[in-house]
């Protein structure tokens, strides 16, 4: 994953709601035990951690 990917993907886990980042962590918990390539299993958990942060700090904030 390159620096814009993750610019994206900053700006999607900002702009999403709750139960969307919630729907996509369940798809990539899925999707990680398809996965084969080191690279690619490594930026599906760096995903997954970074949304469960995301939820996190969001659900410590209410």
């Amino acid at each position: 994953m390159n620096r814009n990917d993750k610019k994206s993907f900053y700006r999607y886990s900002d702009s999403a709601s709750e139960r969307e980042l919630e729907s996509k962590l369940i798809q990539l918990q899925s999707l990680l035990l398809k996965l084969k390539q080191p690279e690619t299993i490594a930026d599906a958990e760096w995903m997954i951690r970074e949304i469960s942060l995301e939820l996190e700090a969001r659900r410590s904030t209410i």
